[in-house]
């Protein structure tokens, strides 16, 4: 590649108020493009001229000529300049990333089945993603926003609550007919609990919430997300636990059923994070509003 030695170059100003000035052939006309005095475009070229060493303009009473040094430099300024402006055209004109990490279950139950709607609305702006189960670490990690789940609030790091998990325990329907009933909180313990991380802790959230003593945890089978627990319950493999707004549509449909009724129990909240640098960003202010307005309020 080429080296450029900008240190060659003279005032960038200067060249700019010489290249409206070798434009329309007056100082005067070029200072109201610019919008100073034309006194300021006269010293500007005057000190142009000093760096360069030559003489760019033959001044004559209400007359203004360029000289052949003057035409030279005009005719390539002139080149140069429209490379910049279609540069900065382009960079506006052109498509903007938003690169997300994102909770895999609310990827898979809510925002691929709805970014279309976004994609529609912002064409410009790129959506893509990466699904993890483990937060997004911005100080690591190379993401403009994330879509997160529990976690602690961080200095630096701005956060919008965007859903409130509501659990309930959910299972296929065939399970309802056998025995014994599955719908008693005593006979849990003869079915397969289906849980979404080693530590069990939302099963044991249930039952210490709806009161029940001595909750059998040892008949479990463990997946690393939510999404593969609730289809393994959709298979009859046993018992999961959803959140009442992503399962809202095997609910309708009959897929799954609530045996225990459909009170929730509360675990944690999803959120949508981005650092405070980025917080003047058009994809993350665009994607931060178009959540928000298209999730139901009394999921917030």
């Amino acid at each position: 590649m080429k080296e450029t030695h900008y240190h060659c170059l003279p005032s960038l100003n200067g060249l700019k108020f010489f290249e409206a000035a070798a434009r329309h052939l007056s100082f005067t006309r070029a200072a109201r493009e610019l919008n100073v005095t034309q006194g300021a475009v006269s010293r500007q070229i005057k000190l142009l001229e000093n760096q360069l060493n030559v003489i760019l303009f033959h001044r004559a009473h209400r007359k203004l000529d360029l000289t052949e040094q003057g035409r030279i430099l005009a005719r390539d300024l002139a080149r140069a300049f429209n490379i910049m402006t279609e540069a900065v055209v382009r960079i506006k004109h052109r498509p903007q990333d938003l690169n997300l990490k994102v909770h895999p279950t609310f990827a898979i139950r809510w925002l691929i089945p709805q970014l279309h709607k976004f994609q529609t609305l912002y064409p410009d702006i790129q959506v893509r993603f990466t699904t993890s189960s483990v937060n997004v670490d911005f100080s690591k990690e190379n993401f403009d926003a994330g879509i997160t789940h529990l976690g602690e609030e961080v200095p630096g790091i701005n956060r919008t609550l965007i859903l409130k998990e509501q659990l309930i325990p959910v299972c296929a329907p065939q399970l309802l007919k056998t025995e014994p009933v599955v719908n008693d909180p005593e006979n849990i313990k003869h079915y397969m609990l289906l849980h979404n991380s080693p530590d069990l802790k939302e099963w044991a959230a249930w039952a210490d919430q709806n009161g029940i003593q001595n909750f059998p945890l040892e008949k479990s089978r463990v997946f690393e997300v939510d999404d593969a627990a609730l289809q393994a319950a959709t298979a009859g493999l046993g018992l999961a636990l959803g959140d009442l707004f992503l399962i809202r549509d095997e609910l309708e449909s009959g897929r799954l059923v609530a045996p225990f009724g459909q009170t929730p129990i509360r675990t944690g909240n999803y959120y949508f994070s981005w650092p405070e640098f980025n917080q003047n960003s058009k994809g993350i202010n665009a994607f931060k509003q178009w959540l928000v307005n298209n999730l139901p309020p009394e999921c917030v």
